[in-house]
């Protein structure tokens, strides 16, 4: 569970398959959980990146550098 330390809510799950992109190749997926009164937002990912050079058109992604 994901309590938002704002609110002191629930985080629901808000999407499936997000991708957490570090340095433009390492991927770590995972899915985003959303506050439902304020609406802050976290994605939990997976402990192993993917290496993908280019982003997938029909996914969504968090780009970190």
């Amino acid at each position: 569970m994901f309590v938002c330390t704002t609110c002191k809510r629930e985080m629901r799950c808000d999407k499936n398959g997000v991708g957490v992109r570090w340095r433009g190749c390492h991927v770590y997926w995972g899915d985003r959980y959303k506050c439902p009164k304020c609406g802050a937002t976290v994605i939990n990912t997976n402990g192993t990146p993917t290496h993908e050079d280019e982003a997938r058109h029909d996914c969504e992604y968090l780009d970190m550098d």
